[in-house]
């Protein structure tokens, strides 16, 4: 669970540390976390000069290159919109699942419920696979179901 706010319980055993970008706390942590993470809140030039860390100045020194590269830029929309096709193309595929499922489910549902009618009038088995002209194996699982 989280320290700070005792309601928000994870229950996955899993060691985490939240990070605020905007924490008050600076004395608790060390003046490089502190500078990161006010340098990740506001990545400027002058953030990066006014930290003392050498690692922010060289993790500044990359985000500007990266910034400063067309190439780099295109591969990064590149990758964004790959996985953007990619997340919309599984949930459609996800959706049109979920959808033959259910009409699969319904068409059960309703078959269940035309044998349960038919064994209520005392049909055999076998009368009520012709009638429903289904196989007495599918009407004999639906029976089973049915109980």
């Amino acid at each position: 669970m989280c320290e700070e706010e005792p309601g928000c319980v994870l229950e996955d055993g899993a060691p985490r540390i939240f990070l605020n970008t905007r924490g008050t706390n600076d004395d608790e942590v060390s003046q490089e976390l502190a500078e990161f993470l006010h340098y990740v809140e506001h990545t400027t030039d002058e953030a990066a000069e006014h930290a003392g860390s050498e690692r922010i100045r060289r993790i500044h020194g990359r985000v500007r290159k990266v910034r400063n590269s067309e190439e780099v830029g295109v591969k990064y929309m590149q990758a964004w919109e790959e996985k953007y096709y990619e997340k919309e193309e599984a949930r459609k595929k996800g959706l049109q699942e979920g959808l033959q499922e259910g009409l699969q489910n319904g068409a059960r549902n309703k078959l269940k419920d035309l044998v349960r009618k038919k064994l209520e009038r005392g049909k055999t088995v076998e009368e009520i696979a012709d009638a429903l002209e289904e196989t007495e194996e599918v009407i004999q699982e639906l029976i089973q179901e049915l109980k």
